[in-house]
């Protein structure tokens, strides 16, 4: 399994993972992107959203036939090394993946994470998370 930045011309396959998971959103193709790969096949995304003084980690998912492999905590782990010393926040529904990782629950937000109803449409609120990470 290799995990790797996204090339521009990865984005194809990235925004149909994307779709099929449930994590498309306006404005995918403007963020920065990792994938792993499998035999050549992008197999996992992660996307992230640069603010400037902190990053939005979005859009982190996995084909179903490559889960319980490793290959979410390995896209994290690429994307907090190529980053760190920034922090990185992200909203989530599956905190106790990210716990082992070193995310916290965030007690705070940026404001500019602050999502309408739109974008948490797919998401059940009341399980939804913030959590940070501060390498």
């Amino acid at each position: 399994m290799i995990v790797r930045r996204a090339a521009g011309e990865d984005m194809p396959y990235i925004t149909r993972i994307a779709w099929r998971l449930a994590l498309d959103y306006p404005g995918l193709d403007n963020d920065l992107f990792f994938v792993a790969e499998e035999r050549g096949k992008i197999v996992g995304i992660l996307g992230l959203k640069d603010f400037g003084d902190f990053l939005e980690m979005r859009a982190v998912g996995v084909l179903e036939e490559y889960r319980q492999m490793g290959t979410g905590r390995k896209l994290v782990e690429e994307a907090l090394k190529s980053f760190k010393g920034k922090p990185v926040y992200l909203l989530t529904t599956i905190p106790r993946f990210y716990e082992p990782l070193g995310f916290k629950k965030a007690d705070k937000i940026p404001a500019a994470l602050k999502k309408d109803a739109d974008w948490c449409a797919g998401c059940d609120r009341e399980k939804c998370t913030a959590m940070f990470h501060l390498a």
